[in-house]
C-alpha cells in the first residue's frame, strides 16, 4: 500500500527524514532539515492593532469672546415655554424667530367709491413630489453663526457636509458685522445660530435642521 508524502504531518515526515540521513551519514541534508524545523517552530509576531484615529481638538474660548455654547435648542415655540427669559428678551426673540408666524393680515383697501375686489380663486396645488422638495431645499439660504471653539458648531458643521446641506458659516468672534446681526437674531450670545430662510434655529439638532428646511422649501413651491 502507498502513502502519500502529503498526508504525513511535517514534524513526523522531518523526524522521518532525519533518522534516515543520520543512519546514511548525510551531513549536509541534516543541516537543511535543521534550518527547516527552526523556521517551522518560529511564530510569526502578531500584527500590531492600527492606531485609532485622534479627533481634532477644539480651540480654548478666547477671553475677549462674549457668547457661550448652547446646549439646547430653541426655535419659536420653545421662546413660549421658556420661563427663564426676560420680557425684553422674549420680545427681541419673536421679532427675529419666524417671521413669517407674526406678519399682519393685509389691510383692505381704503379707496372710497372703489368697486369691491373679487378675490381670485386659485386651484389647490397637487402635493409636491420629493424631487421637487429636494430641489427647493437645495435654493433654501443656511446661515451659521458660530465660533471656532464651539463643539456644538463642530457637530453642525459636520452635518451640514455630510448631508451635502449647502450654508455659510460666520464667526461671531472674528467678524463684526457677522456678530452685529447675529445678536439681533439670538439675544442670548449662544451658539451656534443657524437661520434656514424665515426660521432661526438656537443650538442644533438633526431633526431641527431637517424640519425647517421643509418647511422652507414647501414655501417655496
Amino acid at each position: 500500500m502507498s502513502v502519500s508524502v502529503r498526508s504525513i504531518p511535517v514534524p513526523r515526515l522531518i523526524l522521518t527524514v532525519t533518522l534516515v540521513c543520520t543512519l546514511s551519514g548525510c551531513e549536509s541534508l541534516l543541516q537543511k532539515l535543521d534550518e527547516l524545523a527552526a523556521m517551522a517552530n518560529t511564530e510569526e509576531p502578531a500584527p500590531e492593532p492600527a492606531a485609532e484615529p485622534t479627533e481634532e481638538k477644539l480651540p480654548e474660548k478666547p477671553a475677549s469672546s462674549t457668547v457661550h455654547s448652547e446646549t439646547r435648542v430653541i426655535t419659536f415655540r420653545s421662546v413660549l415655554e421658556d420661563v427663564e427669559m426676560t420680557r425684553e428678551e422674549r420680545i427681541r426673540a419673536f421679532e427675529n424667530l419666524d417671521p413669517g408666524a407674526l406678519q399682519k393680515p393685509v389691510a383692505p383697501p381704503s379707496v372710497s367709491g372703489a368697486p369691491p375686489v373679487t378675490p381670485i380663486t386659485r386651484r389647490p396645488k397637487g402635493e409636491p413630489t420629493e424631487r421637487e422638495i429636494a430641489a427647493a431645499r437645495r435654493k433654501v439660504p443656511v446661515v451659521m453663526y458660530s465660533t471656532a471653539w464651539c463643539g456644538v458648531c463642530k457637530r453642525a458643521r459636520a452635518y451640514f457636509e455630510k448631508e451635502q446641506i449647502p450654508f455659510q458659516e460666520l464667526d461671531v468672534d472674528e467678524n463684526v458685522q457677522a456678530r452685529a446681526d447675529y445678536l439681533l437674531l439670538n439675544p442670548r450670545r449662544s451658539v451656534p445660530t443657524i437661520k434656514i430662510g424665515d426660521e432661526v434655529i438656537i443650538g442644533f439638532s438633526p431633526a431641527s435642521v431637517e424640519r425647517a428646511l421643509d418647511a422652507a422649501a414647501r414655501a417655496r413651491l
